[in-house]
């Protein structure tokens, strides 16, 4: 294969006060996206009889291996700081006692400076859930292999990596990395080196069928789709003034989270994010293909509120896809991925350019 570039190691205290600044701009400032992630455009079936007993509705669902009381993750935002650490436990021990997974933020600091580790480190908090483990792409073109793969997995006792893919945020950030030539291949090297369930995350930006196509040969796909954070907007309250106006002009890039579910459709896994607000939001991201959800911001700001904040949050979300699922008439997630499910708006334009048939979803 192609000679990829050698690793440039930032000095680790430059990430972690990077790490430190991403938390503080998500808790402080505005950072979403000013365009929606294009739920509102899809309306699920409404069962004026629905036919199925409430109490028997199941939102279970098996990733990984690992047993999920809903389709539900608390996606990776945070770790290698101090800060970060005691907000994982929290993260991971509301997890545990309501059985969903959990994603850990960027581990590039602790391979930078394995002091850090501890971070990342919630098994104790949480021995049963779906862990996801977190590298970025950049990292792996530039000279990280499969060993420091396997150590972001096995020292935290994660059961698959995440790789993040996110050029948006590397192209307007001052320090970023900018080739991602190599890309598919170095992906394609990993999965070859390791035993070890690798899915592609994208951080907001969204994700297209031709990517979706590129990337079939890993286990799973995770869409960050457009409608949640913008990483361009957390890098505009990083930047210098010059900077500045670059990052906003790029705020709302990217694909909206209901047309990436749609085009990535065929992915062995297939977690939607980006946006995902309400359980509705969740329902509606099943019906459309997902097989999980992942929410992160919000799941940010309830830890840090009060105790007690982010599993009330959580339980809500659960509420409201039962309910959502009641009102369809579904008493499982398979139900759901079956029901059928009217696009409208903008959401119905972008796919029927894209040659998906629409109509389709109603008639089933």
């Amino acid at each position: 294969m192609e000679q990829r570039g050698s690793y440039r190691a930032d000095d680790s205290s430059v990430t972690e006060k990077r790490k430190e600044d991403h938390i503080n701009i998500c808790l402080q400032q505005h950072v979403e996206s000013q365009i929606g992630p294009g739920f509102d455009d899809i309306f699920l079936i409404h069962r004026s009889v629905p036919e199925i007993d409430f109490s028997r509705i199941s939102t279970e669902v098996t990733l990984f291996n690992r047993k999920l009381g809903a389709p539900l993750l608390v996606e990776g935002m945070t770790g290698g700081t101090p800060k970060s650490k005691s907000l994982n436990h929290a993260i991971a021990a509301a997890c545990q006692r309501l059985e969903l997974g959990m994603g850990v933020g960027s581990q590039r600091a602790m391979i930078e400076d394995p002091s850090l580790s501890s971070s990342y480190m919630v098994r104790e908090s949480a021995p049963d859930i779906l862990l996801i483990g977190n590298l970025g792409l950049p990292q792996f073109i530039l000279g990280y292999s499969g060993s420091e793969a396997r150590h972001a997995v096995t020292a935290i006792g994660a059961d698959v990596l995440a790789v993040h893919l996110n050029p948006l945020q590397e192209a307007v950030q001052p320090e970023g990395d900018h080739n991602f030539e190599l890309g598919v291949k170095a992906l394609e090297s990993l999965k070859e080196e390791v035993d070890i369930p690798i899915i592609a995350k994208e951080t907001g930006g969204g994700m297209c069928r031709e990517v979706a196509q590129r990337l079939s040969f890993l286990d799973g796909l995770d869409v960050g789709g457009l409608g949640g954070t913008s990483f361009s907007a957390v890098e505009y309250y990083r930047n210098s003034e010059e900077d500045r106006e670059i990052a906003a002009q790029f705020w709302n890039w990217g694909i909206p989270t209901a047309v990436s579910i749609v085009e990535c459709a065929g992915a062995r896994t297939l977690i939607a994010s980006g946006g995902i607000r309400t359980g509705i939001d969740i329902a509606k991201a099943i019906a459309l293909g997902a097989d999980c959800c992942g929410i992160a911001l919000p799941a940010l700001k309830a830890a840090v509120e009060k105790e007690g904040a982010l599993e009330e949050m959580l339980n809500r979300l659960i509420r409201e896809l039962k309910i959502a699922m009641f009102l369809c008439g579904c008493r499982t997630l398979e139900h759901l991925k079956r029901a059928p499910v009217v696009i409208t708006g903008k959401t119905r334009e972008f796919l029927n350019e894209r040659g998906v048939k629409t109509e389709l979803f109603a008639r089933r």
